[in-house]
């Protein structure tokens, strides 16, 4: 494919580079700065990137000792940058001194201060080398300020990419906080089951080698009851306007996805009733409504299961672009074709639980084989060497899981 690891990175580069637009501005695209770090070449990056492009134009007359946090700083914020040029992401950059004054997850993770931060982020969009938006305090929903590279910083930056990580250690087991921010979950003992498995895994891959690479963790929405979805950075990159992600290798050889089909659908129809979904539900729904198309058929249906009404779910539709009068045909023909299907109930959280123990599973078992297993939503990334397998035990572990034979059903995703 690409012989050695400098022509992988650069044809990487090539992919993302074609895409000259900006990264879409939304909740789903905002990165929180992560504690990166790069595994070889460490000493170059420090030297040719931090202190000889950046760094230097920055000192003014600081003493050694700001000298120094500032480049800790410039570096955080350039690892940080190279990660989200690749993800097609904004970096959220919080330009309110207040945010780095209080008790905060991020600042004190990393030792982020206020004064080297706008120093950084005023230099980088004062020299064209990032776009940058304003925060914004809505009542409701506050918008951080948030930065994204332009091609003058991408070109410099490139080569590092396949050689950052972030460090693979707990947390593994989390929820999500009012604010947004992942914390720990407290109070489970060290021998809980999904604390050892975790651990287990991600042990596993510390020897590994992959794009992204991360720990892999569990998250729940607040608590262990809602949700519980297996997380890892590397499901971030892109795979469809731009087909990165699966243009990754694991330990230097060519990967495939395997991935499961109508997945909470199927769900929700094994659960307590044992129904067999067919091959083409999406499509069977589509058709049932008047020809409407799998993709629309698609956001349909994850938002009417992931509602706990129906109002809520139109509303959501509606900013998805499915007109009123769709939402109902949609409505109905679901009803038609599948009358045992949970709509508008919340199951949705429920389906991301199973989903979430059916890949810890998967993963488990690869473990026993020497066979890496990343987790990509409803997937997993694997060599192409072990697609056969991961086919196999994804099928076996779903069954094990919902306690029905022959329920879900798989398709192979290549380069």
């Amino acid at each position: 494919m690409h012989n050695t690891p400098e022509d992988h990175a650069h044809y990487l580069y090539d992919l993302i580079s074609d895409a000259h637009e900006a990264p879409t501005d939304d909740y789903n695209h905002h990165q929180w700065i992560r504690p990166l770090e790069l595994s070889a070449a460490g000493a170059t990056f420090d030297q040719s990137i931090v202190e000889n492009s950046f760094l230097r134009h920055t000192e003014g007359n600081r003493n050694p000792a700001d000298v120094e946090k500032q480049k800790k700083h410039w570096k955080i914020i350039l690892l940080n940058l190279t990660y989200v040029m690749y993800q097609r992401n904004w970096l959220l950059v919080p330009m309110d001194s207040k945010f780095y004054s209080q008790d905060n997850y991020w600042t004190r993770r990393l030792g982020l201060s206020y004064r080297p931060m706008k120093t950084i982020v005023d230099y980088l969009k004062d020299n064209n080398f990032v776009e940058y938006k304003e925060g914004k305090a809505y009542e409701d929903n506050p918008v951080t300020a948030r930065i994204s590279p332009l091609p003058t910083l991408t070109w410099l930056l490139w080569e590092y990419f396949l050689k950052i990580e972030q460090p693979i250690e707990p947390p593994y087991l989390i929820a999500n906080t009012p604010d947004d921010g992942w914390e720990a979950i407290q109070h489970l003992p060290h021998d809980h089951y999904e604390i050892q498995e975790l651990t287990q895994i991600n042990e596993f891959l510390k020897g590994q080698q992959w794009a992204c690479k991360g720990p892999v963790q569990l998250k729940y929405k607040n608590n262990i009851l809602q949700g519980g979805r297996l997380y890892t950075p590397f499901q971030s990159l892109p795979d469809r306007k731009i087909r990165l992600r699966i243009n990754t290798l694991i330990n230097n050889k060519p990967i495939g996805e395997v991935d499961f089909s109508a997945n909470h659908l199927r769900l929700n129809l094994a659960y307590d009733k044992g129904v067999d979904a067919g091959a083409t539900p999406y499509e069977d729904i589509g058709e049932a409504a008047g020809g409407l198309p799998r993709a629309k058929v698609k956001e349909f249906i994850t938002v009417a299961m992931g509602a706990d009404h129906a109002g809520k779910a139109a509303s959501k539709c509606a900013l998805a672009g499915i007109t009123r009068q769709d939402f109902q045909r949609l409505t109905d023909a679901a009803n038609r074709v599948f009358p045992d299907l949970d709509l508008f109930t919340g199951w949705g959280i429920h389906g991301q639980n199973y989903e979430g123990q059916i890949l810890k599973q998967v993963t488990l078992e690869g473990i026993k084989k020497d066979i890496v297993c990343l987790p990509v939503h409803d997937a997993v990334a694997v060599q192409q060497e072990h697609l056969k397998w991961a086919e196999e035990t994804m099928l076996e572990c779903w069954d094990r899981q919902m306690e029905t034979s022959g329920l879900a059903r798989v398709k192979i995703d290549k380069p």
